[in-house]
């Protein structure tokens, strides 16, 4: 089997609501100037990536225990005194993904051509052909290349069927604009992809009674934001507030891609289905890949390690 066939199969596989609205107008605040609590702006991002945006500072605080000296009204000896640690700031995952759709929607509107090619660098942990593959797709979906693993590139007919680059632009501009709209969108599977499978059912046990619209949602949310430099900042933004409205949404602070990079981890627990992660930059919450932790402790995913538009196959942005 050659590597553009088994490329080809493997993209063929492919708890109460947080109030979303209240942390959007606190982080608006902020922007705005009317909070005094201070905005930390980020580093800019290198030029070789087309979405770009100004990090909002987290809340990630430590609490620290103080130690303070009380003088004895008697004059006797100062007894130190220590006092319990101010408690650390609670971050939620609603909180990260408005920063996200806030960073999202202050990012440039990327206009591209049909003759161009949406180059994709991404780990494939496992993989025994290419656990790092580079692939360019051409806009107007006739045609597609990979680079072999003995470094070649070779260009072939593009992908005839639903996940066609030219398709799959037409249904991201065509998304909703609005957060609600959208989930509801990816619920009710309305692209007919059936993305859930990749998290539940068949090979992987079957998630919880009641949570598989959520489960379709999430699976469809995070597979888009793959396309990230294509995907226009209304479009983007809502993604992330979509991927917030998802009852049982968690957060791990403290995630890692699946080859070590430091991410934060947008979780959804399938319960028997095991632990989903959606990783995005700790600085500029732009996506960085997904990872999945199954209940045997068997982990999978994959990290994208470049995107962007080029003129020709070969070419990197």
């Amino acid at each position: 089997m050659d590597e553009m066939t088994v490329l080809n199969r493997l993209r063929e596989g492919i708890p109460p609501q947080q109030d979303v609205g209240a942390e959007r107008n606190r982080l608006l605040a902020e922007i705005r100037g009317e909070s005094s609590v201070p905005v930390r702006l980020g580093p800019a991002r290198p030029k070789v990536r087309l979405r770009r945006g100004l990090a909002l500072a987290g809340a990630f605080g430590l609490a620290a225990a103080v130690t303070v000296t009380v003088a004895r009204l008697d004059g006797g000896p100062k007894t130190p005194v220590t006092r319990p640690p101010v408690a650390a700031v609670q971050v939620s995952a609603a909180s990260v993904l408005e920063k996200a759709a806030l960073v999202a929607e202050k990012s440039k509107v990327v206009a591209w051509r049909p003759e161009q090619w949406f180059y994709l660098k991404k780990t494939q942990p496992g993989s025994p052909v290419l656990p790092v593959y580079e692939l360019w797709t051409r806009m107007d979906g006739e045609r597609q290349a990979v680079r072999e693993a003995d470094g070649k590139l070779r260009v072939g007919p593009g992908e005839k069927g639903p996940m066609n680059p030219a398709k799959t632009q037409r249904k991201i501009e065509n998304l909703p604009s609005d957060p609600g709209a959208m989930l509801e969108h990816f619920r009710e599977d309305a692209d007919g992809m059936r993305f859930g499978r990749t998290i539940c059912g068949d090979p992987s046990p079957p998630c919880p009674a009641g949570t598989e619209k959520d489960v379709e949602a999430y699976a469809a949310l995070r597979w888009y934001m793959e396309y990230g430099p294509l995907i226009p900042p209304d479009k983007a933004a809502a993604m992330y507030r979509a991927m917030a409205m998802i009852p049982g949404i968690q957060l791990d602070e403290n995630a890692t891609t699946t080859e070590g990079r430091k991410g934060i981890g947008v979780v959804f627990d399938a319960g028997p289905g095991g632990k989903h992660y959606t990783i995005l930059d700790p600085v500029d919450y732009r996506y960085l890949g997904v990872k999945d932790l199954t209940r045997s402790g068997r982990v999978v995913g994959g990290s994208v390690l470049a995107s962007g538009l080029v003129d020709k196959p070969g070419e990197t942005p």
